[in-house]
């Protein structure tokens, strides 16, 4: 194993040490490379502090996962074992209901989740943090708490208004009607957009306190969480999209203490930009990856797109040879691990052997083989000796949640200056989106070779190039190879209705091909006028009528059918694969 310098992690050694360093309003964040072993060395630095029996100092430790409180008292032993005493405790939200929190937050060490420390502000538990000085969080914390109200959600407040008895709130029941056709024709002259909106203004006071009296009321405990929400929506400025008003929790914000510092190796998160309270210290790469490649074959994983390819998963597993390899960790997304394992399956399955598993091919081809999913990933070390990693999914969220995390880290800077989103056309929303997906990315790419003694090969399938560039930047000296990658449209049985390509005329087509020019000439916005006349179309009208009848399928290739205008969508985005983040399409008929 490569042997770092011992003045390597001196800068973050000097930062929880040196009094003159504190800032108690900042994170400082320092991205030493993954794999480095900056959370070991962190924790032998408090431990080595406490040796001292002197020493005044009261930390709180933040951690993404606790396992049932396995890897929670991991950390708070290795704290231990560096003090030669015993100065830290982890605690989780059970200890909290059975009493042990009293004597954990007396422990000069306190070890705490994530989730608990995103608590901290929203519940008052003020009790982690008193008379403690120095903060650590391992991994980025994201205190964004989305909140949606679609049309479902007002249709299930309406069936209960029916037992709540409040004309206020019958009242708001069809303010929210009205608004919605209201935006809903909007949104259909001028598609694509995140539309900025309030209800926080004066004129929508008598709802939030109807919200509010409500909410006071025990007869209101089955729709509590739903009314909780609308509560945050009369509290924020809020977006509107697809049927569904989008706000964040106002009651999370971050807590600093003294000395703040955050270990993330993923220090090029456009999110550290966002907002004043963070300073990113970014340190110098270590590891020579130039014994290693990366594949990269630019194929869309959207859901819709691999709807319509015919056997995906199959041809990725006949792209990696396994045999010869130390080990194999595939990573996709949670709705498509089965798939992925049943392509593998098939392609080594013995004929005349059916019920064959994962386990079983591992052990024929001696080649130890795992399928993952993004989000079960990070602060893992199960893969550290396998030398391949295929990543068969880009990692997007909801385009919401990049607009919302912009709306978010702005507003706790006191900053408002919000505004219309165009759906992959805002700069820094495009540059969240991007960073955010590169760094998922070079996690799963980090769960490999962690120590990077041996040559490693990684297999990237997706559409979005730049994510892939960021991460390029992340492993200096790796072997870059782009591959050729075709996607086989399922085929249709003949007595099956055509697809609406097939059912497109010669017109169509041409108005097709004529935008497709102009998108690869550069054209974000492309004007129904400069279209008509390469069209030859006198009257524009009948462009009009033609460009909406076509609307569904000029947005599979890549186009908008705005007021007077096609809008390009960026290539290469891909749709959202988060499973919690469907927005409703339909309004509700009152």
């Amino acid at each position: 194993m490569m042997q770092l310098n011992t003045d390597y992690f001196a800068e973050l050694r000097e930062q929880i040490m040196n009094h003159e360093k504190w800032d108690s309003e900042h994170f400082i964040a320092f991205d030493y490379e993954a794999g480095l072993g900056k959370t070991r060395q962190a924790l032998r630095m408090i431990g080595e502090m406490f040796r001292n029996t002197d020493c005044p100092h009261r930390v709180l430790w933040v951690q993404l996962f606790s396992d049932k409180r396995k890897l929670l008292d991991a950390t708070a032993d290795e704290i231990n074992k560096h003090a030669g005493r015993n100065v830290a405790t982890a605690i989780d939200g059970e200890d909290t209901k059975r009493g042990r929190k009293k004597t954990a937050i007396e422990s000069q060490v306190l070890v705490i989740t994530h989730r608990m420390y995103a608590e901290i502000k929203k519940s008052r538990h003020d009790e982690l943090i008193f008379n403690r000085d120095i903060l650590i969080i391992d991994e980025f914390p994201n205190l964004m708490r989305e909140i949606r109200i679609s049309t479902q959600d007002l249709s299930q407040l309406y069936r209960y208004s029916v037992y709540l008895e409040s004309d206020i709130l019958d009242e708001m029941l069809v303010m929210f009607r009205n608004k919605l056709r209201e935006l809903r024709k909007q949104e259909i002259v001028n598609p694509g957009n995140f539309r900025w909106d309030t209800f926080a203004s004066s004129e929508y006071k008598k709802f939030k306190a109807a919200i509010n009296k409500l909410l006071e009321s025990k007869g209101t405990k089955e729709c509590r969480e739903l009314l909780e929400r609308f509560q945050q929506l009369f509290r924020n400025e809020c977006y509107y999209h697809n049927g569904v008003f989008y706000t964040y929790d106002i009651r999370y914000d971050y807590v600093l203490l003294k000395n703040n510092i955050i270990l993330d190796a993923n220090g090029f998160d456009y999110r550290y930009e966002l907002s004043k309270r963070f300073i990113v210290k970014h340190q110098p790469k270590v590891y020579d990856y130039s014994r290693s490649t990366l594949y990269y074959y630019e194929v869309n994983t959207g859901k819709t797109a691999l709807k319509k390819s015919e056997g995906f998963f199959e041809r990725v597993v006949d792209t990696v040879e396994l045999q010869g390899r130390k080990g194999v960790l595939f990573v996709t997304d949670i709705e498509h691990k089965p798939n992925l394992e049943q392509a593998i399956i098939k392609h080594y399955s013995d004929k005349d052997n059916q019920n064959e598993i994962l386990a079983d091919i591992s052990r024929k081809l001696r080649v130890d083989i795992s399928v993952e999913y993004h989000g079960n990933l990070l602060g893992k070390n199960d893969w550290r000796t396998f030398d391949t990693c295929v990543i068969v999914k880009t990692p997007n969220f909801d385009y919401a949640t990049y607009v919302l995390t912009s709306y978010f880290f702005h507003a706790i800077d006191q900053e408002r200056s919000f505004r219309d989103i165009p759906k992959f056309r805002d700069e820094e929303i495009e540059n969240i989106r991007n960073g955010w997906i590169a760094g998922e990315l070079y996690q799963a790419i980090k769960r490999i070779s962690r120590d990077n003694t041996q040559p490693s090969e990684i297999r990237l399938f997706s559409s979005n190039e730049e994510a892939v560039g960021i991460v390029r930047k992340q492993l200096p000296g790796i072997k870059y190879v782009k591959e050729a990658w075709g996607v086989k449209a399922r085929s249709k049985q003949e007595n099956v209705e055509k697809p609406k390509e097939q059912r497109l005329n010669e017109r169509d087509w041409e108005l097709i091909t004529i935008l497709r020019d102009e998108q690869k000439n550069g054209e974000i916005e492309i004007e129904f006028n400069k279209v008509r006349a390469r069209f030859g179309e006198k009257h524009k009208a009948n462009l009009t009528r033609r460009a909406r009848r076509l609307a569904p399928i000029l947005n599979e290739y890549g186009f908008l059918v705005g007021e007077g205008v096609f809008i390009s969508k960026e290539p290469g985005a891909e749709e959202p694969v988060s499973d919690q983040t469907v927005a409703v399409n339909e309004l509700v008929e009152v």
